[in-house]
């Protein structure tokens, strides 16, 4: 049996889209947004610990079926158990110099494109 690596656990848990991420059009991983709290593993069992960026947060099922899912084909992979702080311990702080770069260059734009439609409504009104 393979030995299951911290490395690798982390780089699937990358395949793991945060939903409100993807909601506001910027889709961060669990990695990404600083989620993912502690891996441990042990004899082919692996536990993660998630912080939630919200107690209001209803994607515990997901969360816990996309993990499942992009660790089942790991060679040596047993199982997974997942457990959630129920959103008391994130802070933005946690997210990666890549996710917060991200989500300000989504914050960028969107200000552009208020500025181009401010400024057409501007023209128009002008003429």
């Amino acid at each position: 049996m393979n030995a299951i690596s911290q490395d690798e656990v982390i780089g699937r848990l990358q395949q793991v889209i945060d939903p409100c991420s993807a909601a506001t059009k910027v889709p961060l991983s669990i990695v990404e947004m600083g989620m993912v709290e502690k891996v441990t593993l042990v004899s082919g069992n692996v536990a993660i610990a998630l912080r939630m960026t919200s107690p209001l947060c209803h994607a515990l099922p997901y969360f816990e079926m996309e993990i499942e899912r992009v660790l089942a084909d790991i060679p040596g992979f047993a199982g997974v158990e997942c457990t959630f702080d129920h959103g008391g311990n994130w802070l933005p702080e946690d997210m990666t110099d890549g996710g917060r770069k991200k989500l300000a260059d989504q914050r960028e734009y969107v200000r552009n494109r208020i500025n181009e439609r401010e400024h057409i409504v501007h023209m128009v009104k002008s003429i």
